[in-house]
């Protein structure tokens, strides 16, 4: 950990003049939530150490701070802390933080709340400057922290506004401490013993409570103010002077705080304020002066608003509003220095290698080149641990020519907007690294230059992925190949994307090999996203073709080997769990694939990976639909996110916009529906494989709006796409769509052959659970067009109660007349019955009818 991030997670030092206040004592039993929540200058977070300092507890302390609006690097931050009480917590997750980019963090916290949960003994971690933090994925992730409260840990939390997440539950349970502005003013008494008892004023009793009434107990102003009596003849006259609000009462009492200090004083005091956190050696680079140390050695002896941020006395911070408002007068009072003053900040931070720092202060001083070679030689600390979303903000801030000058900066851009899904800035990274790349495209295969080369075309093949264009991730990935090394990642990278084209046009022989080739894990070197890929595309391909056991093989072995290494934590191994609840889910093991695919769905929302996260959350609100969950579904919010790949075609592992629409037909959401065939544009003159997922949802839901006949010819053409093909799981589903359309017509013969060949498919491909009928909402199968047909149109596919009473009684060899005495019908009726079982199954036998009952459990 380096020197200025350990300042984060340090206690603060105990101030040298600290009042001590018996009623703001810790509680007996420390609660397990506390918030101090007042404005600047209330003593929030000398309060909270102190307590943390006599609760007995290990106490992991962050002071957050711009930075961790970013969510990886606040995630960073958060194990980092704990780990200085507990070594180890949360590692691998920490650890794969450096290869992703998530828009979220809640589903990486949730991976902590059992490790939590585990802690050897109770741990107090106190999160200061609360207020500091305003990007809503990272508030998500400390809600999910207070919604769990693992019971080991005791939580405080310092503010200065309202925190943006309800907290009345944890009210209403008596599970929060509150600490507001009234608890921390200074009573008359407590402004008595400071003034006269620490900070030696001498003050009447008139004049205390006029000063006292002056800053309504505030503690940070009646600091200011007794520095500026320290000296000065007149204090009656002084306190009588300033009114007011805080800013007024601030500004005049800084004004009298500086006036009290030697020109170079003042001179320091306002060039150092633009260091968040600084070091005698850092103040003497900014300041240019050589007595740095005496300085801040004075500033401590006169208590002036220092905070101490480690225990060796090296590093320091001002008290926020203090630093504030020496920032304004510096602004005011000296605004030619800024710039001078920040080119030395960055250059000093660039010396000790914080370079994240250095480009603040770089950009911050106009140096966009300076910030742009920092930003190209150092990206894979910058871009990759835990400053993603920070560092594509300083990115943005550059000028757009300078930023086409620097095309391995613009690559990384690139590679950080792809998991956006940001195609518009992609766009213009590209363009950018073109230019700037275009004269190397011939240049020797192995070389840097030709190297940069191959990676601007793997990063086309990838916005192609994005933007559905197959001819164009063909094209781009070809070019990739042949200007990467072979072995390296990037070269597996592009070898997995070209499975991906092959895989969605349903040439799984094509795609199958190269799966196979890149799903090593031994060999990811911790970069697992290219491997754990190639693994979920070899399990899906054997999915496809109708081998269930040989997909769960390859999902099983891969997490075997993730674990051997350690590595089961990772966000990308996500993936296989995600892979496994799908074939649960077709085993309709509702229960294991609903815990399978929320940890999927829980680990992928923190990896680069939106698409197959989005699939993950498809096939879970899917499997607790068909539980029968009342609020199984998406949530409005989930619909929101997910919205954008409604009708959408994009060249990866899940046809998602045919699973959403399945999702939607299984919950009867005709609105939605009606949007999707709108938002899908599928040209039926000649019929695209790769999108012969959507096709068949087509069909699904051209049978929900009583096109039977239209869906019946689309579902014909569609057997020359998927047979040839050997796509057994895609025949499958045509086959019983067929059935459901010829029924629709009237045409029961026909529906019957088109059922048992169905089954014929099904069965010998190990799909029973495809084939069966649920016993609270149909079947379970988990592919678009296979949810229709669980009973989601007509309840085609489905015994009715008393069908199922029929079929117990035929599996126990009993004749129609005894079935119809047991059920007290008569025997037309049970006739009737069994000649509808028989359409429902594809058969046309008893023998037949009870084999396949028995098979399949479906009585």
């Amino acid at each position: 950990m380096d020197d200025i991030l350990s300042t984060q997670m340090t206690i603060p030092d105990r101030p040298p003049r600290l009042l001590d206040r018996p009623r703001l004592r810790a509680p007996d039993g420390l609660p397990r939530i506390t918030l101090a929540c007042a404005p600047a200058g209330y003593g929030k977070t000398t309060l909270l150490a102190e307590w943390a300092r006599h609760s007995g507890a290990a106490t992991a302390w962050l002071s957050l701070d711009d930075g961790d609006n970013d969510p990886l690097h606040f995630m960073q931050h958060f194990i980092a802390a704990i780990q200085t009480c507990f070594p180890g917590f949360g590692q691998a997750t920490a650890e794969g933080l450096a290869n992703t980019q998530p828009p979220s963090v809640a589903g990486l916290m949730r991976t902590l709340i059992n490790p939590l949960c585990r802690l050897p003994e109770p741990l107090c971690l106190v999160l200061d400057d609360l207020h500091m933090i305003h990007e809503p994925t990272v508030h998500d992730a400390i809600a999910c922290l207070l919604e769990q409260r693992p019971p080991r840990l005791f939580l405080m939390l310092a503010s200065r506004c309202e925190l943006p997440f309800s907290l009345a539950r944890l009210r209403g349970q008596g599970q929060l401490y509150e600490i507001r502005p009234d608890d921390l003013r200074f009573t008359g008494e407590e402004t008595a013993t400071f003034c006269n008892s620490l900070m030696q004023l001498d003050l009447p009793p008139a004049q205390l409570a006029m000063l006292e009434s002056r800053t309504e107990g505030w503690i940070v102003g009646l600091q200011l103010a007794a520095l500026s009596l320290h000296n000065n003849p007149d204090k009656a006259g002084f306190i009588r002077q300033f009114a007011g609000d805080d800013r007024h009462i601030t500004d005049f009492l800084m004004e009298e705080v500086l006036r009290s200090r030697s020109p170079e004083m003042q001179d320091f005091l306002l060039q150092t304020s633009i260091l968040e956190r600084f070091s005698a050696p850092l103040c003497e680079a900014v300041t240019g002066a050589a007595n740095a140390r005496e300085r801040l050695d004075e500033m401590e002896r006169g208590n002036l608003f220092l905070v101490g941020l480690d225990h060796r006395r090296q590093w320091y911070r001002y008290h926020h509003l203090f630093a504030s408002l020496l920032q304004s007068r510096l602004r005011a009072q000296h605004p030619e220095q800024l710039q001078e003053l920040h080119r030395r900040a960055s250059r000093a931070y660039a010396a000790q290698g914080a370079y994240a720092e250095a480009v603040q202060h770089a950009i911050a001083a106009g140096e966009f080149e300076q910030a742009a070679a920092l930003m190209e030689e150092h990206s894979g600390d910058l871009f990759s641990l835990g400053r993603f979303v920070t560092a594509l903000g300083w990115a943005w801030r550059l000028p757009p020519e300078l930023l086409a000058r620097h095309p391995r900066l613009s690559m990384t851009c690139a590679w950080g907007v792809l998991a956006m899904d940001n195609l518009p800035e992609v766009e213009r990274h590209v363009r950018d690294a073109t230019a700037a790349l275009w004269p190397h495209r011939e240049a020797t295969p192995g070389t840097p230059e030709r190297t940069r080369w191959g990676q601007l075309a793997l990063i086309r093949a990838c916005q192609c992925c994005l933007a559905g264009d197959l001819a164009g991730v063909r094209a781009s990935v070809q070019e990739a190949l042949a200007s990467l090394p072979p072995g390296r990642v990037l070269h597996d990278a592009a070898m997995v994307t070209l499975a991906f084209s092959h895989y969605v046009q349903g040439d799984l022989t094509a795609a199958k090999p190269l799966f196979a080739r890149c799903a090593r894990i031994t060999a990811a070197n911790r970069n697992l996203m290219v491997p754990i890929l190639a693994a979920l595309g070899l399990g899906r391909t054997h999915f496809r073709e109708g081998r269930p056991q040989q997909a769960r093989l390859v999902y099983t072995q891969t997490l075997a080997d993730c674990e051997a290494l350690g590595w089961q934590e990772l966000p990308a191994v996500g993936m296989m769990h995600l892979g496994l609840g799908e074939l649960a889910l077709e085993d309709g093991d509702l229960a294991e694939a609903e815990r399978l695919l929320a940890r999927g769905v829980e680990m992928t929302a923190a990896a680069f990976m939106q698409y197959v996260h989005a699939w993950g959350q498809v096939l879970l609100a899917t499997t607790r639909v068909l539980a029968g969950q009342p609020d199984g579904g998406l949530t409005p919010g989930q619909e929101g996110m997910l919205a954008r790949y409604s009708g959408r075609f994009v060249v990866e592992l899940p046809a998602l916009s045919a699973e959403l629409a399945g999702l939607w037909l299984l919950q009867g959401r005709h609105d939605r529906l009606e949007d999707w065939l709108e938002e899908t544009p599928l040209p039926l003159d000649a019929l695209l494989p790769e999108r012969e997922a959507e096709y068949r949802m087509l069909a699904r839901v051209w049978l929900a709006r009583g096109q039977a006949a239209e869906a019946l010819a689309l579902l014909e053409r569609l057997v020359s796409l998927a047979e040839p093909r050997r796509l057994r799981l895609a025949m499958t589903d045509i086959r019983l769509a067929q059935a459901d359309a010829l029924t629709a017509l009237g045409q029961t013969e026909a529906a019957a052959s088109a059922r048992r060949q169905a089954h014929e498919l099904g069965m010998a491909a190990g799909l029973k659970r495809r084939l069966a009928i649920g016993t609270g909402g149909g079947s379970v199968s988990t592919d678009a067009s296979g949810l229709a047909v669980c009973g989601m149109v007509g309840d085609v596919f489905r015994l009715s109660r008393k069908e199922k009473q029929v079929a117990r009684h035929l599996i126990r060899g009993a004749t129609s007349q005894e079935i119809a005495e047991r059920l007290f019908v008569s025997l037309s009726t049970i006739k009737t019955h069994t000649k509808n079982i028989y359409a429902k199954l594809g058969v046309n036998k008893r023998l037949q009818a009870v084999e396949v009952l028995m098979k399949l459990d479906l009585a």
